[in-house]
């Protein structure tokens, strides 16, 4: 007899299915006729659902989003694992060598059941899982790889790594257990095991600095996770009239501490990291110039205020709208100087409990709307000279990104040339090319190192030489275009035949694209402009999958492992073999 939902069960219930159809788009009445297809693919499709959720504070993307999930079978209750280091992404070629002192390390572990139950098999597997894959013994000296998948292998790789490189530096540690069901109860004994959970991880790491933590994220919950706004329009209220540099495009205004809090904090009172992707990357923690904001800001006895003593901060917009006298609503605030003096000021106001009814100093802020993409470009590269910042960071500002996402608006695709600019304007998910996506697959076909882009995701502009070959020396648009389309052709379609795990797409996606492009262009060494003069069109669902089959065989046969996937005898078998050039029938 199935259990009757209650309310709050059944809209959110109706809410999961009805954004998982409007995903499928143009392939929904194909999925829904097949019910078997339909239901694995809704559980599938509620695991990012309930990972975007649960880490909408960290401003992911969805291809971040999607690199966490790693349920499919031998996930030891699993399905989504996030590691994060000063709330900043953490894959394997993340540098960890600049980090200071105390680092924030949060690790996610999510379970997500599309049930109306809290149940006690979950415990049980991630008490196995404290037990085989948190000892860091147990870890290395057993091999694990026919319990776990190869995803959740690699993770845990990933967190032993890291903690040990930062362990030095007394890191604060935070392991969060989230159990994501539409169940409404909690059975005391399943309560039980979370405890016995809890108390058996916090056994191997004493350290008073970490912290186990089990939340269950019932039906009730995800409606108002769901409905939680994402900031896009910000209200900014100042305490002094503005000084008008010109009506509409730039202003110089002095903001309370306490306001400017609140502008750029969520509702978790998190800063919103988006805010700042176009200035440096990572707070610079104890330096002396942000030992002396501290400073001043915990001054009891001011004499001055704030403003007086610091430069301030510059952020651009993309419209300004001055609704009264002192109150502004910003559209899209990008600060592009000011991050170090922004963060000691949350600091500041978080450690005083935020609403100091004392605080009454300011902060000077002038808001600038760039006439072009090409201005904005230049005040960032202009506001962050002064301070050394890896290259890469600053990528996103050279001339032929701006072009490429001009020009792939055109053809009805978004380059997020700023991070999570066009999710937050409610662009398709499918329809938005990120940049380290795009460079994954220029890498993958115009270099030949699909192991190389599989690798190191954060880290592939790094290189100024790889960078050069791929963009700079690169005008034509149409291989960028191009390289976008295959790319999202190739991991929807192969996600889409359900026959591959999680991990195994992973793996094989690179090598596909790769493939199909050497067997349209007919040589294992294809230029930008063979690329650019594909027609993407005829790269069928029925020749992706001809190539994924001979890519999966190649890459069993090897091993079937990530550790593959990251090699160079894959990417060696493949070019040796004339299968790859000769043309599809």
């Amino acid at each position: 007899m199935a259990i009757k939902m209650d309310n709050s069960q059944l809209i959110a219930s109706e809410l999961i299915k009805k954004s998982f159809e409007e995903s499928l788009l143009d392939r929904q009445e194909d999925i829904k006729s097949n019910s078997s297809k339909f239901n694995k693919l809704l559980h599938d499709y509620f695991e990012n659902f309930s990972a975007s959720l649960i880490l909408k504070a960290f401003d992911l993307s969805d291809e971040e989003l999607e690199k966490g999930i790693v349920g499919n079978g031998n996930d030891g209750g699993c399905d989504g694992l996030y590691l994060f280091v000063n709330e900043e992404l953490i894959y394997d070629d993340t540098p960890l060598e600049n980090i200071k002192r105390n680092p924030k390390l949060d690790l996610y572990i999510i379970q997500s059941k599309f049930e109306t139950s809290f149940r006690e098999d979950v415990f049980n597997k991630w008490k196995s899982i404290v037990d085989n894959l948190f000892k860091i013994e147990a870890f290395k000296d057993n091999d694990f790889s026919n319990r776990y998948n190869s995803d959740v292998l690699e993770f845990f790789a990933r967190f032993h790594n890291t903690f040990l490189s930062l362990i030095t530096k007394s890191p604060i540690v935070s392991f969060k257990f989230i159990y994501v069901s539409l169940g409404n109860e909690v059975h005391p004994n399943v309560k039980q095991q979370a405890t016995e959970l809890m108390s058996k991880l916090k056994t191997l790491f004493p350290s008073p600095n970490t912290d186990v933590d089990v939340e269950y994220i019932n039906a009730e919950r995800i409606l108002k996770l769901y409905d939680a706004p994402s900031k896009t329009d910000f209200v900014l209220h100042i305490s002094e009239t503005p000084i008008i540099v010109q009506e509409e495009k730039e202003y110089i205004v002095l903001a309370d501490l306490n306001q400017y809090f609140k502008f750029i904090t969520n509702e978790n009172d998190k800063l919103i990291k988006h805010m700042f992707e176009a200035n440096v990357r990572d707070y610079q923690g104890n330096i002396t110039v942000n030992k002396e904001i501290a400073a001043t800001l915990e001054q009891i006895d001011y004499k001055e205020d704030f403003w007086w003593l610091n430069n301030g901060i510059t952020m651009l917009a993309s419209k300004i709208d001055q609704k009264s006298t002192k109150v502004f609503e910003i559209k899209n605030p990008e600060i592009v100087n000011g991050l170090q003096t922004s963060t000691e000021i949350y600091n500041y106001l978080i450690s005083t409990k935020k609403e100091n009814k004392n605080e009454s100093r300011k902060v000077l802020l002038r808001i600038i709307v760039p006439d072009t993409d090409a201005s904005r470009d230049n005040i960032i590269l202009a506001t962050n000279s002064q301070t050394t910042i890896p290259k890469a960071i600053l990528r996103g500002t050279d001339g032929i990104h701006r072009e490429i996402e001009n020009y792939m608006k055109t053809r009805g695709l978004f380059y997020d040339r700023r991070k999570n600019f066009y999710k937050n304007e409610g662009k398709p998910k499918d329809k938005i090319i990120s940049i380290p996506f795009l460079a994954q697959c220029l890498i993958s076909i115009l270099l030949r190192k699909p192991n190389y882009a599989r690798a190191r995701p954060s880290t592939l502009l790094n290189d100024e030489e790889t960078y050069k070959q791929l963009y700079l020396n690169n005008r034509i648009l149409d291989s960028y275009y191009n390289a976008a389309v295959i790319g999202k052709r190739v991991r929807s379609f192969i996600n889409n035949l359900g026959v591959y795990s999680i991990s195994e797409q992973s793996d094989i996606s690179f090598y596909v694209m790769y493939v199909c492009s050497a067997k349209i262009s007919g040589s294992v060494d294809i230029s930008p402009k063979q690329l650019g003069n594909f027609i993407v069109d005829d790269i069928t669902e029925e020749k992706i999958k001809l190539c994924a089959e001979y890519v999966y065989e190649k890459y069993q046969k090897l091993g079937g492992n990530n550790k593959v996937a990251k090699g160079t005898n894959l990417i060696d078998k493949l070019v040796d073999d004339e299968f790859i050039v000769k043309p599809f029938n």
